[in-house]
């Protein structure tokens, strides 16, 4: 007997107004515990826009996220299992490597050299152990994506959101 999925990501009837113009109509979506989806369409179809909804900086209008059983359709982005690598990267100019990927670990209020380990780790992951004193201003576009990926992973996020990931290679 093939083993059941269970949803990690419910979302019902999702829509999205800005003003009048509707940006996500009526979207529902199921996704199941570790799978990987990809949402695919031209500029402006609304992708960007239902990752924001999701992760709760841009609410719904109408409709409902449940994730891991939980509603979260009116939560708070900081009470949302996610981590979430924008297309501009929103790197802190003023924060070093280290402290960009450090930044949501200090904010769990996890010990320093917990910390220190766990972003050296994440640093080596994504092949740049070597950058932890350089700030985003010296790094290559490539290099701010993988620091950026760093960081949303860094606290072990149950949801990674990727808005125009990079291409594999």
């Amino acid at each position: 007997m093939p083993e059941s999925k269970q949803n990690f990501l419910r979302i019902d009837n999702l829509t999205k107004h800005f003003g009048e113009f509707v940006a996500v109509q009526e979207l529902s979506l199921e996704i199941n515990d570790g799978e990987f989806i990809c949402f695919l369409g031209p500029s402006g179809c609304g992708k960007t826009t239902l990752l924001r909804a999701i992760a709760g900086l841009d609410p719904q209008s109408s409709g409902s996220i449940t994730q891991a059983g939980k509603d979260i359709s009116n939560l708070p982005p900081s009470q949302r299992d996610f981590g979430i690598v924008f297309q501009s990267y929103a790197l802190f100019p003023n924060l070093t490597v280290f402290q960009n990927v450090a930044y949501g670990l200090e904010n769990q209020k996890i010990p320093k050299l917990e910390i220190r380990k766990q972003v050296n780790d994440l640093l080596e992951l994504v092949g740049m152990p070597e950058q932890t004193g350089k700030y985003p201003a010296q790094l290559s576009g490539g290099q701010q994506q993988r620091v950026a990926l760093a960081r949303a992973l860094a606290t072990s996020p149950g949801l990674l959101l990727l808005d125009e990931p990079p291409e594999c290679t």
